[in-house]
């Protein structure tokens, strides 16, 4: 379970999810209750108000590997600057926008007196 935190795409505290889901996946001889529900109490250490859901696969070859999946955070850092970073571009696309207006404001007058050719 330690490995599969440190694995997660995201920087992110497990304690600010609000639901996680672990597959325990390996040779079905070494996975029993006893596994499933220690992990399970060990998230939930972790994640103590996260609803936790769990799942087995089990396959004849290789090690006892755990994937897991945490959603619903409270705060996430790196999405947090997505705002920040969103919230700065949209400011600046507006400015940009009012400049090109006012162009196309300034060529309008400036045409005014040219005939049309329609």
């Amino acid at each position: 379970m330690d490995e599969a935190i440190s694995e997660l795409s995201v920087k992110c505290a497990p304690s600010d999810s609000s639901r996680a889901l672990y597959l325990i996946s390996g040779p079905a001889k070494e996975m029993n209750m006893d596994l499933v529900k220690e992990l399970a109490d060990y998230l939930r250490g972790m994640s103590p108000q996260a609803v936790i859901r769990n799942g087995d696969y089990p396959r004849e070859r290789g090690l006892i590997d755990v994937t897991l999946i945490l959603s619903e955070f409270k705060v996430v850092e790196k999405v947090k600057d997505y705002y920040i970073k969103a919230s700065g571009v949209i400011h600046g696309l507006k400015g940009r926008r009012e400049e090109f207006e006012s162009k196309v404001k300034e060529i309008d007058e400036l045409a005014k007196d040219i005939p049309s050719l329609l």
